[in-house]
């Protein structure tokens, strides 16, 4: 599969401290050509601070989403956009509060096509390991109770919170936390909530 097929599937996606600051950010992101209009910040500068100073429309409208997000106004914030009148390709961006043990708020941004000329894509083929056997993907390695915490996590719940809705231990959430993070192949708390909004792990409401 290209490269423009890849960045159709899957959109850019960065992480955002409570200051708007980028911490984290996948290749899709730091690689944007800004097809889509709207600026990329790399990882160590303020995001919220370039979508404030920017003339479009549409950079104000998102800055204003990222903030009520931090405010705890909202906890999900999407809108729908081309980059220009005569573009052929649409675009959705979202901003979804995230929180940690401890951390303060944070969110996470995905920026992504969403309609308009789409590359072709041929079927994506089945990975296997040497016996034949399918391989699973990082979500189906997840246990039904870490698929839970999971769904938690990306909706904002520390893992205090996590214990008390699903009623078991915080030493346990903890284990499941650790686990999660590693079956996903992420670094980082923020970076397995992030993919599982990236890959639709989980519902964005």
């Amino acid at each position: 599969m290209g490269r423009e097929a890849l960045d159709f599937e899957r959109g850019g996606i960065a992480v955002l401290d409570s200051a708007g600051n980028v911490t984290w950010a996948d290749e899709a992101w730091t690689a944007d050509d800004h097809e889509g209009g709207l600026p990329r910040a790399p990882i160590g500068t303020n995001l919220l601070q370039a979508y404030r100073g920017h003339e479009d429309p549409r950079a104000q409208a998102v800055a204003n989403g990222i903030v009520a997000v931090f405010e705890g106004k909202a906890m999900y914030f999407e809108i729908e956009h081309r980059a220009s009148r005569e573009s052929v390709r649409s675009f959705l961006t979202s901003v979804a509060a995230l929180r940690g043990d401890g951390a303060g708020a944070g969110a996470v941004v995905i920026h992504k096509v969403v309609g308009g000329r789409a590359p072709h894509e041929p079927p994506r083929p089945v990975v296997t390991s040497p016996s034949g056997a399918p391989i699973r993907t990082e979500i189906e390695r997840l246990t039904p109770r870490e698929r839970e915490v999971l769904e938690l996590m990306a909706a904002g719940l520390d893992s205090r919170a996590i214990a008390a809705n699903l009623r078991i231990q915080y030493s346990t959430v903890r284990g499941h936390v650790r686990s999660v993070i590693e079956k996903v192949g992420a670094r980082s708390r923020l970076e397995a909530v992030a993919r599982a909004y990236r890959n639709g792990w989980v519902a964005k409401e």
